[in-house]
């Protein structure tokens, strides 16, 4: 009998902490992606996270966010350590080998950040130049298969914003990233300026895991937010177009 009232008592818990898994969403992000994701006032905010809590407001489920460094994003997405994942993270198919994307929700370009003064405007400027990117991005890629055909050192950080700071301190000569983190980043620092890289560009999604049971939810939910205006929206407030 006392056997019979554990085994009762371990299932209900199971039972009531499942029931409370259900009801949340895990969000994984890398808050250093103005203005995708940062830190404003002690919160997690920009237009990633709005995107997530409309997603989470469809589902019914409440939002947990978790802030991680971006290379550390997809081991929690396959550990299962978090539900989703929500930082400019663009479809690439060395990632899908690992990990399982939404539909995107948006297209990204990509732009140089570089010193104001400093002669650079495009990829060919790049030639000899000490380039930051962010450590796991597929800017790192790109900047990589850049430096097979000129000679580009690349530098790999895993914080955007500890980048920014090299490149003012000159430790590196210029930085890639999103075209609308870069004009961000130009706005908040008057030393710095930004270029399209136009023959760079990227899908965002949000990343599951391959056992995640939310993709087909999700997508529904991201197709919803798209038909009814919202995803615009939210472009519209964070980028003020």
């Amino acid at each position: 009998m006392k056997f019979l009232k554990i085994f009762l008592l371990s299932f209900l818990l199971v039972s009531c902490n499942k029931k409370e898994t259900d009801k949340t969403l895990i969000v994984g992000t890398a808050a250093d992606n103005p203005p995708y994701e940062f830190i404003q006032d002690g919160e997690i905010v920009g237009i990633d996270i709005d995107i997530i809590k409309a997603i989470s407001e469809r589902l019914n489920k409440k939002v947990i966010i978790k802030n991680f460094d971006f290379n550390g994003l997809l081991a929690a997405l396959v550990s299962e350590n978090i539900d989703v994942a929500v930082a400019e993270l663009s479809i690439t198919p060395e990632r899908a080998e690992y990990i399982s994307f939404s539909d995107h929700y948006a297209t990204a370009r990509f732009a140089i950040i570089y010193r104001t003064g400093d002669n650079i405007k495009n990829s060919k400027d790049l030639e000899n130049k000490i380039v930051g990117v962010q450590l796991g991005s597929v800017l790192e890629k790109k900047a990589q298969d850049l430096s097979q055909t000129m000679n580009i050192k690349v530098h790999s950080l895993a914080n955007h914003l500890m980048l920014v700071e090299e490149l003012k301190a000159r430790v590196i000569d210029a930085i890639i990233s999103e075209e609308f983190q870069g004009k961000k980043l130009k706005e908040n620092n008057s030393n710095l300026e930004s270029s399209p890289l136009e023959e760079f560009s990227s899908n965002f999604a949000i990343g599951m895991s391959k056992n995640s049971g939310l993709i087909s939810e999700v997508n529904e939910a991201i197709d919803s937010l798209k038909k009814d205006g919202t995803i615009n929206k939210i472009m519209k407030k964070w980028l003020g177009q």
